[in-house]
């Protein structure tokens, strides 16, 4: 195992990165036998502290996992919290639950993103970590951790949630808060994790306090609750507000510091700020006055602390707006224009020829993810399309095959059989060490 370390840090130390960052000018080195040469950069290495701190955040997690064995100095330095928060979250790639009747047992895909990512390094084919009996599925994605819980619900309405590390394997059951007043209470939770503020983790839970006895109310009373892994303990936050009953609380985003949730038709909109415990409307793009039904949202989601939605309601539906949220909250404006048509002409089998071209599904296809990257020029979106997965440009509007995906395997008697996407995106995947975030 040592000399395998070695031999992995020896390769690090010819790299380029590496010789500019520790000096501007190459030494001069005296030529020596192989094997001295790898025992005088390893001694060095074992006997320089900040150097080995330098060389560590910069190797893969997968690697930080065996190298913890190697010594204590070793396991001290990559289990401190410090040295977990100078990890780069880069993200691998996306997690993809396959569409499928069976409940229980959810089956999961992988799209890799890193010039270095495969399908070979999908987290998990299956939530099986723990043997539950409803079987558990990943409601939601939070730099690194996920957020699961059981499939179905039990007589209370009510689920079991974990937090799990997909990276490290570990997990922990998050209780849900206790509820002295109606068993029928429903609670959605969602996740708040920021490795660089704090290696804790918290998860707000809004629930119905009541249910209007009036048939023709689509309002109820909703409490908010959150539980610090610190503290391994729910307690309550602020005071009861009204929201739509089909406001989407178990679809929350987690972006700078805040959670963000949509709300139905022309509905409240919030966002929670998590540190400051402070409820917000979040104000919405306008619905079309002749759209009678809910918010039409192809996609809502966070990248690099930007929050991004797409919304569509009429024909083409190759051609949308991606709008990004105003620092200030005060709005939306569009931040990326977007024409498919080069793509469909290049996938013909994104056209169900079978639909009417006014229908808004007459094109088959679903927005993964959008990928910010540091240079914009860069930035990108993923998009499922019929057996594939497609990388396309926000700058030029290129594109290319990422991989190959599954067909769904629904049979239909209908002739033409529907064309169908065999899957949903649960979220990114961002390996991450998190020592401290998950606490059994």
């Amino acid at each position: 195992m040592i000399h395998e370390t070695i031999h992995s840090f020896l390769s690090f130390l010819r790299s380029n990165t590496l010789q500019n960052m520790l000096s501007k000018k190459r030494p001069r080195m005296r030529i020596v036998r192989r094997s001295d040469k790898y025992s005088q950069n390893a001694e060095a290495i074992a006997n320089n502290y900040d150097l080995l701190i330098l060389i560590l955040v910069r190797l893969p997690v997968k690697s930080l996992l065996q190298f913890k064995s190697v010594s204590k100095t070793w396991h001290s330095i990559i289990s401190d919290p410090e040295f977990s928060r100078r990890l780069s979250l880069d993200i691998s790639g996306l997690i993809m639950c396959k569409l499928s009747y069976q409940v229980n047992k959810p089956e999961y895909g992988f799209i890799p993103l890193g010039n270095k990512s495969s399908t070979d390094d999908a987290p998990f084919k299956y939530l099986d970590f723990i043997n539950h009996p409803s079987g558990l599925k990943v409601v939601q994605s939070c730099n690194g951790l996920l957020l699961c819980r059981s499939s179905r619900y039990n007589k209370n309405f009510n689920c079991d949630y974990y937090i799990c590390n997909p990276t490290t394997k570990q997990f922990v059951m998050i209780p849900l808060p206790a509820n002295p007043q109606d068993a029928r209470i429903v609670c959605s939770l969602s996740l708040a994790f920021d490795h660089t503020k704090s290696p804790h983790y918290k998860v707000v839970c809004v629930r119905w306090l009541n249910i209007s006895d009036d048939p023709e109310s689509n309002y109820v009373s909703c409490q908010i609750e959150i539980y610090s892994s610190q503290t391994r303990s729910w307690r309550l936050s602020g005071k009861p507000f009204l929201a739509h009953v089909y406001t989407g609380f178990g679809g929350g985003v987690f972006c700078n510091g805040a959670i963000h949730w949509l709300g139905a038709w022309n509905n409240t909109s919030f966002y929670f700020n998590v540190q400051e415990e402070e409820l917000r409307d979040l104000p919405m793009p306008p619905i079309p006055d002749d759209w009678e039904d809910l918010r039409r949202v192809l996609y809502f989601g966070e990248s690099r602390n930007h929050l991004h939605l797409i919304e569509i309601y009429r024909p083409p539906t190759s051609r949308f707006s991606v709008y990004e949220v105003e620092s200030d909250y005060s709005g939306w404006f569009v931040k990326y224009n977007i024409n498919l048509d080069p793509l469909i002409v290049a996938y013909p089998g994104m056209v169900r020829t079978y639909l009417d071209p006014s229908d808004l599904h007459y094109y088959a296809f679903s927005i993964f993810y959008i990928v910010r990257e540091a240079n914009d020029e860069e930035s990108y979106m993923v998009l499922h399309i019929p057996e594939k997965a497609i990388r396309y440009s926000l700058k030029d509007g290129s594109f290319k095959k990422i991989c190959d995906l599954d067909a769904n395997g629904a049979v239909y008697s209908s002739s033409p059989a529907p064309i169908l996407l065999a899957y949903s995106c649960v979220g990114e995947f961002i390996q991450t060490l998190s020592p401290y975030s998950i606490t059994l």
